[in-house]
């Protein structure tokens, strides 16, 4: 299985749960400053057209690929990762590590309401889950710093980002030297805690598997000159 994935000039790792969760381990026992971040379709749109955000993708520690469709575009799917990614194994499997390990977890949600939602939705799955405090943030904001402040106050092991790109991504880059915990898990504006997707989304992420392609195969073929 390829480890690593070249999408259109954008490397995303491509580790099996077990594997990534073994890494994580490992810098918890180091006690060294991590960072996640889950990468869908839309972040990968954003990246080609954003330099920061492109250049955040590729200074986080590891990536988690969030949408099957990214392998299936650059024709690296597997059925093990399909159904991890599809399953969101990574995301409940880390959780499950940090009930069981008594770590102390930060929400960070884009509003006061998704941040409540998230916390439920986290209590409701993990319920002997340490969540210490949550802090949300609008999206068009750039006041970063009582966020930040929060953070360092409450000094979690983990802090659980559900911001939506570009937020997300200009939050850590900014302030990853400044925030006070072991992990930062960028999860991102992620739909997984909704229920059956509809028809259209489902139509959505087939028509954005194939502008993918079109753009993998464009690139491949621009290197190849």
């Amino acid at each position: 299985m390829i480890k690593r994935i070249n999408i259109a000039g954008i490397e995303l790792d491509n580790y099996t749960v077990r594997e990534m969760l073994m890494k994580i381990e490992r810098h918890f026992d180091e006690n060294s400053f991590t960072t996640i971040e889950e990468i869908n379709m839309d972040t990968l749109k954003l990246a080609k057209s954003d330099a920061e955000i492109k250049e955040t993708i590729e200074n986080i520690t590891y990536t988690v690929i969030a949408d099957a469709g990214i392998l299936n575009a650059a024709s690296a799917e597997s059925m093990q990762r399909k159904h991890e990614i599809e399953n969101h194994d990574f995301f409940f499997e880390l959780l499950k590590r940090l009930e069981r390990n008594h770590k102390k977890v930060y929400i960070l949600g884009e509003n006061d309401a998704d941040a409540a939602e998230e916390e439920n939705f986290i209590k409701d799955a993990f319920p002997k889950i340490d969540i210490i405090g949550k802090s949300s943030i609008a999206q068009d904001s750039d006041n970063f710093e009582n966020v930040v402040n929060d953070i360092n106050v409450a000094s979690p092991d983990v802090v659980l980002s559900f911001l939506a790109s570009p937020c997300q991504e200009k939050f850590i880059m900014e302030n990853k030297d400044k925030i006070s915990t072991n992990l930062w898990y960028g999860i991102g504006n992620n739909k997984f805690m909704d229920k059956k997707p509809s028809f259209v989304s489902r139509l959505k992420k087939m028509l954005d598997v194939k502008k993918l392609t079109k753009i993998i195969n464009n690139y491949e073929k621009q290197e190849e000159k």
